[in-house]
């Protein structure tokens, strides 16, 4: 009896849960004995692990779908991720077969009829999947390796451009760690705890437990992931702080990058983080503020001043000036004026990294009630403006390293 394929794809423009979900997968299934395939027409099953995290990657996905399966109608499709917990309307239209949750290995496994075999959670990138990432992720891929050959041949980091360009998504060398899944937040234009749920954080000793043996294997890169790893512990009866501190305390050499951390749990946890992300070790965090006002912040459901935020990272960087600080802003959500997008404006220039994407309303969130919505005319020059302001401050951070090198 020949040997079943299975062909992995997913839609997520970078997102490390969906990669390393992925990884998983792939793992599982090979163990289970099924053959992994790069080719979708040598593939008897093809499994699309989806996202939906906006409309323009909730309708890229759904119009991939039902392209493949129009051009493979004789293949067995089976869809996970977030998009069938999102928009499970959307998602029935063009697909009505076999669907499961994200991360949800045993689901999948059943499915496929393997409901005996043992599942494993991944620690590394495939680098299979790098190649359905978004043009900005296979720049950096492209051009990081010149930057260190550089780097080599000098005998000195480029700071900190160095730590950004070795923290970016498209990066197969890092042992990955889920430290938690779910979220405690109440955002009203997120649709992911949807899919995801309320908190689950791993214990710590499991995790220090992974965290060696990756040490073991001789891996020097680790990248802790979560979907708000700012909440780890609140269901344990624990916090991130005392877990970054018991990771510190590995005496070996080793780089470390920390997933998104709300920047309410930030503030909270600040007097102890603040000495613990002096240590060079840890290359990058990413406080995904959303928005520089504080109306818009707390419409949008969550508990912090970003003036205050803002506040603490400078006080961050002044005492690890190599740690890269990123962030995600949304513009033109529901009731921003003019004054409100300023605000993001401004925030923009605090940062290292910024992701900058328009607001879509997505189903099922608080912000659907909302009436007050910013115009489309309004919503394009606002983009505009504000990706010409993180090309600005990219320009900067990647030309202020070569000249501190100097």
């Amino acid at each position: 009896m020949a040997t079943k394929k299975f062909h992995l794809i997913t839609t997520t423009e970078g997102c490390i849960t969906n990669l390393l979900e992925n990884s998983s997968y792939r793992e599982n299934l090979i163990a289970a004995g099924l053959e992994n395939t790069k080719k979708i027409n040598e593939a008897d099953v093809v499994i699309i692990n989806t996202c939906g995290y906006t409309t323009e990657r909730e309708n890229y996905t759904l119009d991939l779908i039902d392209k493949l399966k129009a051009e493979h109608p004789q293949k067995e499709f089976i869809v996970g991720g977030c998009l069938p917990k999102i928009n499970e309307k959307r998602m029935s239209e063009v697909h009505s077969g076999e669907h499961f949750a994200p991360g949800d290995i045993q689901a999948l496994n059943r499915i496929l009829k393997l409901e005996d075999q043992t599942t494993t959670e991944s620690h590394m990138f495939d680098s299979q999947d790098f190649d359905d990432l978004s043009n900005s992720h296979q720049l950096a891929l492209k051009w990081r390796p010149y930057l260190f050959k550089l780097e080599t041949l000098l005998k000195r980091r480029i700071q900190p451009l160095s730590n950004l360009l070795k923290t970016t998504i498209v990066n197969a060398e890092y042992y990955s760690i889920v430290v938690s899944q779910g979220c405690k937040g109440k955002c009203t234009f997120c649709a992911i705890k949807n899919a995801k749920g309320e908190v689950k954080s791993k214990p710590i000793n499991k995790i220090l437990d992974e965290f060696h043996q990756g040490l073991q294997a001789g891996h020097q890169k680790f990248w802790l992931v979560g979907d708000d790893i700012g909440c780890y512990g609140v269901d344990i009866g624990t916090d991130f702080s005392h877990l970054l501190d018991q990771i510190l305390k590995f005496p070996n050499q080793f780089e470390l990058v920390i997933n998104y951390f709300e920047p309410m749990f930030f503030i909270k946890q600040f007097s102890r983080m603040e000495q613990l992300l002096q240590d060079q070790r840890v290359l990058n965090i990413n406080f995904p503020i959303q928005s520089g006002s504080a109306p818009i912040v707390r419409r949008m459901g969550r508990e912090y001043d970003p003036k205050i935020v803002l506040d603490r990272i400078q006080k961050l960087k002044k005492m690890n000036h190599n740690l890269v600080v990123k962030t995600n802003i949304i513009v033109g959500f529901p009731g921003e004026t003019n004054k409100d997008f300023w605000q993001s404006l401004k925030s923009v220039f605090s940062f290292d990294a910024v992701l900058a994407i328009p607001y879509t309303a997505r189903p099922g969130t608080g912000a659907m009630k909302y009436k007050d919505h910013v115009s489309e005319v309004d919503m394009r020059w606002r983009m505009i403006i504000i990706n010409s302001a993180v090309l600005m401050r990219h320009s900067y951070v990647a030309l202020r390293s070569f000249i501190n090198f100097r």
